[in-house]
Parts: C-alpha cells; sequence; structure tokens
C-alpha cells in the first residue's frame, strides 16, 4: 500500500444485515465495502476474529490466536445449507440494539451440524471434500491442536484445560490419541467449521481487493490462559505468572490481566515460532495487522499470583535488543501484511526510536497529544504514525467532547476534527465508526464487564448505509474532507 490513506474502524460483530442474525457476518463487509469506498474510506481496521467461549464478549479472550469464529458465518452462503435458505427466527434478541451471541449461537449451531453432516454424506472424490483436505494440510499448524481443544473443552463441560484430567492436561501423547479416536466426529466438525469460515472471509478478501479497500487486523499480545496456544504449547508458556502493568500513579498495585507469561528465553530458542506462525496468520487474512501492546515485546511486566513481579528482561538494553530483534522477524515473516505499532501507555523512548527506525507506524491519538501546555496540532504529527480520535478502549469522540464542555459536539465541530486529522502528514488516519457519525456508544469500558462491552452495533443495515438519509448526508462530507486532504488512493 502507498500513499496517505484514510479507514475507519468498526469490529466486525457491529454489523448488522437483513434479515438480523444478531451478530455481524463476514458476508456483511462485502456491503459494508461499497459505503466505505463512498466515504473515501480505503482501510477497514478490525477487532481479533478469533473465537470466544459461551459467555464471553471480549475477543481478546479467543480460544485460539488462529481460528476464526464459525459465529460469523453466513448459514444461507454455506454450501451445504443453501438449498434449505436459512433466515434468523422470529427471535427479538436477534434484531435488538446489542449483539447477543447467546441467541445468536443458538440459532446456529444446530445448523452447523446439520451442515457438516450433509457434508461428510458427499463422496470423497467430491470437489468440496478434496477442498477440504487441502485446507487440513494448509493449516495442519494449528488446526490439528485447535480441533481436538475445541471438542475437550465441550466433553469437559468448559472447564479449563488446567481442570481436565492430568494426561490431557500435560498432553500424554497416548491420551491424545485416545481423544482424538474418541471425539473423531467433533474434531472433524470444527475443522469444517473453519474451512466455512476460510472461504467465506477469502471471499470478503477478493470483494476488498475489487473495491480497493485494505482489510487490517489486530495481533493480540498474548492469547488467553484457556487457548488452544497455551494447552499446545507449554514450553511457550508459564501460566505460573500472570501479564500485566507495573504499580503506577494511577494503581498502587499494578494492573494484573490474567494472561500467561511468555518465556522470552524459549521463544527465542526456537526462532520466535509461535511468533513467526501468528504474523503468517495475519498476512493470510489481511493487508495490515495492529501489534497490540507493542511494549510487551520488549518489556513484559509480570505477577506471581497476586504479587507484582518485574519486568522480563530486566536490563533496558536487552528490552531494547529484543524489541528489535522481534519486529524484524514480523516484518520478515509476514512480508505481505505491514505492521502498525500501538505504542500508547507508558513507553520508554527506546521503543518509538525502534518502530520509527523500521518503519512501522505508532499511533497519535487526538486526546492524548499535547505541545506546550495545549492539544497538539495534527499537522505536527509525524509521517510514520496513525492518527485517529480514539481506540475500542476509549470514550467516543461525542462523550470526550462532553467531558471537556457543557456542549454536545456540534456536527460543524465534528467535521473540523475529522478535517484536521485528515491533512495531517500521518501515512493512516483511521477513525472508529461512532466518530464519523457523531454516535455517542462505545465499545469497551476497560476494567469492567458490563452489558454494554462488546456488544454495540450499528444501528442501520451494512446493506442501507448508501440509502440511509443522515448517513449519505455524513457520508457526502466525509469523501469531501478526504478528497480535500489528498488521501482518496487505492492500494498498490
Amino acid at each position: 500500500m502507498t500513499g496517505r490513506l484514510a479507514g475507519v474502524a468498526v469490529p466486525l460483530f457491529s454489523l448488522r444485515s437483513e434479515p438480523d442474525p444478531g451478530i455481524g457476518e463476514f458476508d456483511d463487509l462485502i456491503p459494508f465495502f461499497s459505503w466505505a469506498v463512498a466515504a473515501g474510506q480505503r482501510i477497514i481496521a478490525l477487532l481479533p476474529l478469533g473465537e470466544a467461549a459461551p459467555g464471553e464478549g471480549s475477543p481478546y479472550n479467543a480460544l485460539s490466536s488462529f481460528a476464526l469464529d464459525p459465529l460469523h458465518l453466513r448459514l444461507a452462503r454455506i454450501p451445504e445449507l443453501r438449498n434449505r435458505r436459512p433466515v434468523p427466527p422470529a427471535d427479538p434478541r436477534l434484531g435488538g440494539a446489542r449483539v447477543d451471541r447467546q441467541a445468536a449461537r443458538a440459532w446456529k449451531e444446530p445448523l452447523f451440524r446439520e451442515a457438516f453432516e450433509r457434508f461428510r454424506a458427499l463422496p470423497e472424490s467430491h470437489a468440496r471434500q478434496r477442498r477440504f483436505r487441502a485446507f487440513r494440510r494448509a493449516r495442519e499448524a494449528w488446526l490439528r491442536d485447535y480441533s481436538l481443544f475445541r471438542a475437550l473443552l465441550e466433553e469437559n463441560d468448559w472447564r479449563s484445560w488446567r481442570h481436565w484430567p492430568e494426561p490431557l492436561r500435560r498432553r500424554d501423547p497416548i491420551a491424545l490419541e485416545e481423544a482424538r479416536a474418541r471425539l473423531e466426529s467433533r474434531t472433524r466438525l470444527f475443522e469444517y467449521l473453519q474451512f466455512a469460515a476460510e472461504e467465506a472471509w477469502q471471499r470478503v478478501r477478493a470483494a476488498a481487493r475489487r473495491r480497493g479497500v485494505a482489510l487490517m487486523g489486530d495481533l493480540p499480545f498474548a492469547p488467553s490462559e484457556n487457548s488452544a496456544d497455551v494447552w499446545a504449547h507449554p514450553e511457550v508458556f508459564d501460566v505460573s505468572r500472570s501479564i500485566g502493568a507495573p504499580p503506577d500513579e494511577f494503581s498502587a498495585s499494578g494492573q494484573r490481566w490474567g494472561l500467561p507469561m511468555i518465556r522470552w528465553n524459549e521463544l527465542r530458542r526456537s526462532g520466535w515460532r509461535w511468533l513467526r506462525q501468528r504474523v503468517r496468520r495475519m498476512a493470510e487474512l489481511y493487508d495490515l495487522f495492529r501489534v497490540d501492546h507493542v511494549v510487551g515485546l520488549f518489556r513484559t511486566f509480570y505477577f506471581v499470583g497476586d504479587s507484582p513481579g518485574d519486568f522480563d528482561p530486566a536490563a533496558p538494553e536487552a528490552q531494547a535488543a529484543q524489541g528489535r530483534e522481534i519486529l524484524e522477524a514480523m516484518i520478515a515473516e509476514g512480508a505481505a501484511a505491514k505492521p502498525i505499532a500501538e505504542d500508547l501507555g507508558t513507553i520508554p523512548p527506546f521503543v518509538r526510536e525502534t518502530i520509527t527506525a523500521l518503519g512501522i507506524p505508532g499511533y497519535k491519538v487526538l486526546r492524548w497529544e499535547r505541545a506546550d501546555g495545549d492539544f497538539a496540532d495534527p499537522s505536527s504529527y509525524p509521517e510514520c504514525s496513525v492518527a485517529t480520535t480514539g481506540t475500542h478502549d476509549t470514550s467516543t469522540l461525542a462523550e470526550w467532547w462532553t467531558e471537556l464542555s457543557p456542549r454536545e459536539l456540534t456536527r460543524e465541530h465534528r467535521h473540523a476534527i475529522l478535517d484536521s486529522l485528515y491533512r495531517s502528514p500521518s501515512r493512516y488516519v483511521i477513525v472508529p465508526i461512532q466518530d464519523l457519525f457523531g454516535w455517542r456508544e462505545r465499545i469497551n469500558l476497560p476494567a469492567t464487564t458490563g452489558e454494554g462491552n462488546w456488544t454495540f452495533r450499528l444501528p442501520v443495515a451494512a446493506e442501507k448505509l448508501r440509502s440511509d438519509p443522515a448517513i449519505r448526508r455524513e457520508t457526502g462530507m466525509l469523501r469531501r474532507s478526504i478528497d480535500a486532504s489528498g488521501r482518496l488512493r487505492r492500494m498498490a
């Protein structure tokens, strides 16, 4: 990709379609691209697309770093269900103002099983069966462990792998083979759903390329403790330690995130194998990817139980060297996808020096950039940066404005703010979709588990974004601003 580009950040789960399945689907992105291009948006930035356990809404707490969430599948596009023409039932939860994963799961999962049984009935010589076998070979590095982990989770009533029978906890080879034989039908189902998800995603990618739109993914810093990654790679993860943030002026005890500590020395000895595999997956799915908590690649703060520990590595020289080594490995491994560094928070100078030297853009969040005691003019932002109004963890622009002023954010003020970002030197301007329209609903409130987290939905179906009068009015204004800024470019 070349040139200065504008983009929009939107969680896939937030998209709507008609009829409404209660959660955004892969295919919703195709009509969304039409609106995005009309609005001058050339980048669509998504949150992680991994599968979460029932009851879990955060895309950063997935069961695998590699698998896609089948809940995003459109049933009518699965070949084995086309003659069924499945449509969402008349369930008010599916058309509500918030994402309802439980209702979507209750409707889709029985039909997933039906699709799989129809698929299994196809002859081995069928083209679908041949493509499935090719998919299994191509994704074997993660698919084999994921499908067994997923089947064992169900067999053990969704208890964490740390509470499974001891031979399975420590991955005894005999116990694993017995489980594969016992659960063969279930593991094949989960492989089949990943096959269907991959087909759907490639359809989306092809549509994005046709429209000149780049897809941007999100690389979470570490997987959930209860994930196929941690169960399958005990040499990489230390579950006796937990990743977090050190004590500071905002938290005297620090922040314990509940993610397993990465054994950096072991990962280095493997040639960063697990990290390289994740970056390859990013390149299979996206054109750009956001490296979450990039400072953690340089130095990771850990807890032992509830007690704060230390940084690993401890010495600044070792931290700087490790971060650069990892980022260079990421660049080499994911040549087809370009990294962007989430460098927010307390960041040592050598982190930003390193990412700038490697040509990796970092973030410039309008509300946090200061100069001479005031907000910095976006015209001062460096070229190697991503300018934005906020993230999925911040309040929306409209909310933030009312924190500063007793008056509501007017349309004119909102567009003046956006225009200043679009005219900045920053390579990319990627704005949360709420801030393009002045919507107040946020994606997530960190350190809380309220019903509002990870459930935001667009008020308009993706198919109607271009025809809705209020949306069209904003679309035209956005397009003119982006055009005037010189950001209307197609993917190289």
